[in-house]
C-alpha cells in the first residue's frame, strides 16, 4: 500500500469536508487512481475531478504520475476571477 496526504483546495475543500486527508492507495497507484478513489469516497467530487489540477512535493503533474509512500498530494480546482 502507499499512503499520500491529499490537500484540498477551494471549493473541492468544502465538498470534501477537510482541508488535508490521508489516502492508501494500492501499490503503483498514479494520480488518476487516487482521483478515482477520492471520487468513489466522495461522489461530489465526481463533477470536479476532470479539471483539478494536481501537485506532488510542490510539483505539477499529469493524472500517470506514479505515487509514493509519503508524497504530498495537492488539487486544485480551475480558479477564475480578474479585475
Amino acid at each position: 500500500m502507499t499512503t499520500v496526504t491529499v490537500r484540498m483546495y477551494a471549493g473541492l475543500r468544502d465538498l470534501v469536508g477537510a482541508r488535508e486527508i490521508t489516502m492508501e492507495l494500492p501499490a503503483g497507484a498514479t494520480v488518476a487512481t487516487l482521483r478515482e478513489q477520492l471520487g468513489a469516497a466522495h461522489p461530489a467530487v465526481v463533477p470536479m475531478l476532470p479539471v483539478l489540477v494536481c501537485a506532488v512535493d510542490e510539483e505539477y503533474v499529469s493524472v500517470e504520475h506514479p505515487l509514493h509512500d509519503g508524497d504530498r498530494v495537492a488539487l486544485i480546482p480551475p480558479v477564475s476571477g480578474g479585475s
